[in-house]
């Protein structure tokens, strides 16, 4: 305990002292579970490093700001049954939090059934998530009452290096007066976009929001359609590329690839799996084929038949090992090759695979063709970044690959369909300016840039096809 200016005294509570860390901890796992609609959507807005679990941060929040609890607290809210005792003081504190039953108990249940070998029927958590049970209005006005009671006022809750934005996200639910910052640019623009706006316009900016982002994407859409053609029966979902060097003793292109499989076997789909040909009844072929086999058609061990591994490689042309400062010096010397090798689509039959067409492979031709073309005006108008990746401690590793430059991370088409986007969304900028007000135009068009930032994170170079998941992987799972 600490005494305040004013004479009251400010409480000090540990985390510990108050709630079951276990019970945050448990709740903390689930809100990090990959299960699709299950992450918060403060997380799906943009990547960060160090973000914190939102049941984690509501928890240090209450327990920095509330008193422990005392008969005299009892006594001063006598109406209020959450402060009827010690322990429904706690529970009420868990339900601020979104736990609104016993996960540790959820938990044992579930690990009990595991250890019998049987599959629960039902969920064992009788509640949502904790992250997605808001605070009631009403346990909201009995927060503001018992700070206002404990500290003279309403406090002020400060988080100068806020990072990812949890701590303020869940001190806004408990509509706290709060200030964050961070001096990263990517922490700012998470805050301004994932708290502040939405804190300031709520719901009412969603119209504007609307208009302006279909009207963005329309255009962006009929500027690149013609540079992702497919078929009437089917939908493009992802385009699967591998790398390539030089083999050392033939010249001829090595993939490197950790695992042939596209998909393994679940849910009764047949597994999927590219087979690397070299030789045909004709002979060695002066460049590699690849086949996309299914279910018993996978003759050979995907993953065993890799040919890259732990910065090394093997050639399929020699069998012969290719060390990792060969690939790497390849690299850096511009003779890594970019190769288009399956494609994922959608159907009425449901998703599956198939080989490049001439038709994706001319969209790809077109696509670079016209990148030669607009990039002498986009390096004028600083539309491309064109600067040097910075040496740092993960940085290297773009260089070490023969990607020096920020721009050498994205083919080119992914480069043609972000230079398209900084385009569109500077002309549309002024077109928003001259309609909305000044704050409400910067509203609309930062929550917009946001669309680039999950862009660039999913489509670059460096994003891998994640077997297990049946999806591409970010830049940043790397």
């Amino acid at each position: 305990m600490a005494a305040s200016l004013d004479g009251r005294v400010r409480p000090r509570v540990l985390i510990e002292e108050w709630l079951p860390v276990t019970e945050l901890g448990i709740e903390s796992v689930r809100e990090s579970a990959p299960i699709p609609g299950q992450f918060p959507k403060l997380k799906t807005l943009h990547v960060w490093w160090a973000r914190r679990p939102l049941v984690a941060s509501a928890g240090a929040i209450l327990t920095s700001l509330l008193p422990a609890w005392t008969p005299e607290l009892t006594e001063q809210f006598a109406d209020a049954p959450e402060l009827a005792s010690e322990a429904a003081y706690r529970k009420w504190v868990l339900t601020m939090c979104g736990i609104l039953g016993s996960p540790i108990a959820a938990r044992d249940m579930k690990a009990a059934a595991v250890a019998r070998g049987e599959r629960l029927k039902d969920n064992p958590y009788t509640y949502k998530p904790a992250f997605k049970n808001n605070p009631s209005i009403k346990h909201v006005i009995l927060l503001h009452e018992i700070l206002e009671h404990t500290w003279g006022h309403h406090p002020n809750l400060l988080d100068p290096t806020a990072g990812g934005g949890s701590i303020p996200f869940e001190a806004v639910r408990y509509r706290l007066s709060t200030f964050a910052g961070d001096l990263n640019a990517v922490a700012a623009a998470i805050l301004r976009s994932g708290m502040e706006i939405p804190a300031r316009y709520g719901s009412g900016l969603y119209t504007d929001l609307y208009k302006w982002g279909e009207v963005l994407c329309k255009r962006l859409q009929a500027r690149l359609a013609k540079f992702f053609p497919w078929g009437s029966s089917e939908q493009v979902t992802n385009y699967i590329w591998v790398r390539t060097v030089p083999c050392p003793t033939t010249g001829k292109p090595v993939p490197l690839v950790g695992d042939w499989s596209l998909r393994r076997v679940s849910e009764g789909k047949l597994a999927v799996a590219v087979k690397l040909v070299t030789h045909t009844s004709d002979g060695e072929l002066d460049e590699p084929v690849y086949r996309i086999v299914e279910g018993d058609n996978i003759d050979f061990d995907p993953k065993a038949e890799a040919t890259w591994r732990r910065g090394k490689a093997v050639s399929p042309w020699t069998d012969m090992t290719i060390t990792g400062d060969y690939i790497r010096s390849e690299a850096q010397a511009g003779r890594m090759r970019d190769v288009l090798y399956a494609v994922a689509v959608r159907t009425a039959e449901g998703r599956g695979f198939r080989a490049p067409t001439r038709v994706d492979l001319g969209a790809l031709a077109a696509a670079e063709v016209e990148l030669n073309r607009l990039l002498p005006g986009w390096e004028e108008q600083n539309i491309i970044p064109d600067e040097d990746i910075p040496e740092g401690l993960k940085t290297r590793e773009p260089h070490n690959y023969g990607m020096p430059c920020w721009r050498d991370l994205f083919t080119p088409r992914q480069l043609l369909v972000h230079g398209c986007f900084v385009e569109e969304y500077r002309k549309l900028a002024d077109e928003v300016r001259s309609e909305l007000t000044a704050d409400r135009a910067d509203a609309v068009l930062g929550m917009l840039g946001m669309i680039q930032g999950k862009s660039l994170d999913w489509n670059s170079r460096i994003c891998v096809w994640d077997v297990s998941r049946q999806k591409v992987g970010h830049t940043f799972t790397m």
